[in-house]
């Protein structure tokens, strides 16, 4: 079988077994720790396989039975720009912050691509949107409780 690279999902399945082999007494604290380490940063099949071959085969993990990664929710960063976008123009109707939370919550449900993307520009133009809001009824009340004399 050709080494293939792994995901976060396999590295989660490995530091199950250790658990379970912690659990269980096969390994010390310290080994236990020293193999998580190693499992963190894992990028091959390989590299997980040599952290539980000297455990039982029960606990043994097997990359072809491997659950395969979960595709990214690119609908979620589509979404949160979109809502962040319209929550921008609305805080000045002192209405932007109900898409800007919105946004917000909507930008962190999305598990896609990392770094900077539509979610987390959606998650900036959210903020924006409840800041922007919240400056305009801070504005109107001071507008309201100022008098105007001349």
């Amino acid at each position: 079988m050709k080494d293939e690279r792994i995901g976060s999902v396999h590295r989660t399945q490995v530091i199950d077994q250790l658990s379970q082999a912690l659990g269980e007494g096969l390994l010390t604290t310290e080994q236990y720790d020293g193999r998580v380490v190693s499992v963190s940063t894992a990028t091959y099949a390989s590299d997980l396989l040599a952290q539980v071959q000297d455990l039982p085969p029960r606990l043994q993990w097997d990359p072809r039975n491997a659950a395969p990664a979960t595709p990214p929710n690119r609908t979620a960063g589509r979404n949160a720009l979109i809502l962040g976008m319209l929550g921008v123009p609305l805080s000045f109707c002192l209405l932007g912050w109900i898409p800007g939370i919105a946004a917000i919550v909507v930008s962190t449900r999305g598990h896609g691509a990392h770094g900077v993307g539509p979610a987390l520009i959606g998650r900036v133009l959210g903020i924006i949107s409840v800041v922007l809001s919240i400056g305009a009824v801070a504005a109107l009340v001071f507008a309201m409780n100022s008098s105007t004399s001349p």
